[in-house]
């Protein structure tokens, strides 16, 4: 009984340890519409100073980005009921093998742009259920810097993921000023602290299974 007992717990501490070991994914949805994007950019500012939080921290950190502007087309006919496309499953796929997100739009008409909202339009709810995402976006115009609070912090509440406190828009001479540099600074290790605490597997697991109907999940999978 003690040698199977002591075979059991090895075996959980290998499992646990794998599991340690596994880089983080955190991942860059972009709804960026330029090539180069600006949004994107911004995106990718704040998911690597949370690599370098995680890093700090001993853990190694894959970035992944999923730019929505090629897959407009495969949003546009699943929108209206023509099904999920290859290439559009394998963008949902990574979004949900991720262990954080740092959401990007530019600023249409004072909110989010329609491929942004389209994309988590024909996403499953449960994709992003309690993963920590970082809210970014970029406009032409300080008179939007409120829109990922008033705008999109609530559709990702609909969501039931959880947004980093700090969010964050540039606008015109933004660009590289200390001010955004600190706020990107501030998202990002709020994005890695909630990512390396393990909110997301601590939510899930305290909720039971009835709270979700199953989504392939990185680090945060308790079933």
């Amino acid at each position: 009984m003690s040698a199977e007992r002591d075979h059991v717990q090895g075996a959980m501490m290998n499992e646990t340890a794998n599991e340690a070991a596994k880089p983080y994914r955190i991942t860059v949805v972009s709804a960026g519409v330029s090539d180069p994007s600006s949004t994107t950019r911004l995106g990718e500012a704040v998911a690597r100073q949370a690599q370098r939080y995680l890093h700090g921290h001993g853990h190694r950190v894959e970035i992944g980005q999923v730019e929505l502007r090629g897959l407009a087309g495969d949003i546009a006919r699943a929108s209206v009921g023509d099904g999920i496309s290859a290439g559009l499953q394998r963008a949902i796929d990574e979004v949900a093998a991720s262990d954080g997100l740092a959401a990007a739009s530019p600023i249409f008409k004072a909110s989010y742009s329609g491929l942004f909202k389209s994309f988590w339009d024909v996403t499953d709810t449960d994709v992003v259920l309690d993963m920590p995402v970082a809210l970014t976006a970029t406009g032409g115009s300080e008179r939007h810097a409120l829109m990922p609070d008033t705008d999109m912090r609530s559709l990702f509440a609909f969501l039931r993921a959880v947004p980093v406190p700090t969010s964050l828009v540039a606008a015109g001479k933004d660009w590289d000023s200390e001010g955004l540099i600190a706020h990107e600074e501030r998202a990002g290790e709020e994005l890695g602290a909630l990512i390396l605490l393990g909110a997301r597997r601590a939510m899930l697991e305290a909720a039971g299974a009835g709270y979700r109907h199953g989504v392939g999940m990185a680090h945060a999978s308790g079933d």
